[in-house]
């Protein structure tokens, strides 16, 4: 995963359960239910990851007549920064929600 605006430090503080006494004190009123809305947020999230890989790969296939012109460039920055802005927000998920990253993730991260 790319560095993004999440994970800077005050951020990480501000929804670590050990640091702030409000976020320890909901995970704790909502322990019975935290679990299953833990379970339902990954599954979401990884649901989100396949359409959104879907749709990046549809539009890769829809502007492929324009490879060999100026407008390529418009597009694949377009892409690009859709993309970003997805992983971003699929970042900020996997930290507000304590999600760890899906394994194929992990080791393409680590092999860069």
């Amino acid at each position: 995963m790319a560095d993004n605006a999440w994970n800077c430090s005050a951020f990480n503080k501000m929804f670590d359960t050990g640091n702030n006494p409000f976020v320890k004190m909901m995970s704790e009123m909502n322990m019975p239910f935290g679990e299953s809305m833990k379970q339902m947020a990954a599954q979401s999230l990884e649901s989100s990851e396949k359409w959104a890989s879907r749709a990046f790969e549809m539009n890769e296939k829809a502007t492929e007549w324009a490879k060999d012109t100026p407008l390529a460039s418009i597009f694949e920055t377009q892409r690009s920064f859709a993309r970003q802005i997805f992983d971003s927000s699929a970042a900020l998920t996997r930290q507000i929600w304590q999600l760890e990253p899906k394994a194929e993730e992990a080791a393409t991260e680590s092999s860069n």
